[in-house]
């Protein structure tokens, strides 16, 4: 199964960084990235994976803030 992994905007529901994986840990982890806020209007930034079926849309370079979490979900995950 290909898993699509997003970060979209809440606000403007663009998509921010877009990348697919087989890998079903890794979806699981990039739905555990919290979300981040912005302060002035109620909106953020919202990290979802979900199965992806059809044409892959153009890959968006992943964010730092979803780098970090990720290593340290996995991190987490192995030494729990």
């Amino acid at each position: 199964m290909v898993w699509c992994l997003e970060a979209y905007d809440t606000e403007l529901r663009e998509a921010r960084s877009r990348e697919y994986t087989t890998s079903r840990r890794t979806a699981d982890l990039w739905n555990l990235i919290p979300r981040i806020d912005f302060t002035d209007s109620g909106h953020g930034i919202v990290f979802q994976a979900r199965p992806h079926r059809g044409a892959r849309k153009p890959t968006i370079r992943r964010m730092d803030h979803a780098t970090e979490h990720l290593a340290r979900l996995r991190k987490e995950a192995r030494y729990g």
